[in-house]
């Protein structure tokens, strides 16, 4: 298993690795022009997990710098059903605990909606202890 940076050429793997996760339409087009825009910003990595050329997860980090500190915000996790539970989300999350040191970054933050128990655990599990409230505004 490799771990890099999405290349252009694997955003309709993921687009469709997406549809479980993300409730919003999505289009190719709108896709690749989101694709320009943070692939040649340095303070986003939106890694994947590929196997034998397969798309099996992935997981998206920004840095954020404001005046006290650098943090980075995860969004995006998501695993492959039935390739769950096989080390691809941990070496996801590694790579962005790499890419969160690499830019000074002093923690790291991620919500998840209340009924995915299970990734719940697998936050736990890669070092994610606290327990806060957060919101999200839908536009």
């Amino acid at each position: 298993m490799v771990i890099e940076k999405l290349k252009a050429e694997d955003i309709p793997s993921l687009l469709e690795l997406y549809k479980s996760l993300i409730p919003f339409e999505m289009s190719l087009e709108k896709s690749l022009e989101m694709y320009q825009d943070i692939s040649t910003n340095e303070n986003y990595f939106l890694a994947v997990a590929k196997e034998d050329g397969e798309l099996l997860g992935s997981a998206l980090g920004i840095c954020c710098k404001c005046l006290a500190v650098s943090f980075l915000v995860i969004e995006d996790v998501i695993v492959k059903e039935g390739t769950r539970g096989k080390g691809i989300g941990r070496k996801l999350m590694e790579s962005l605990d790499e890419f969160a040191l690499k830019n000074n970054c002093a923690y790291a933050i991620l919500v998840s909606s209340g009924h995915l128990k299970e990734a719940h655990k697998f936050y736990q599990n890669v070092g994610f202890i606290e327990h806060v409230e957060g919101f999200r505004k839908v536009y």
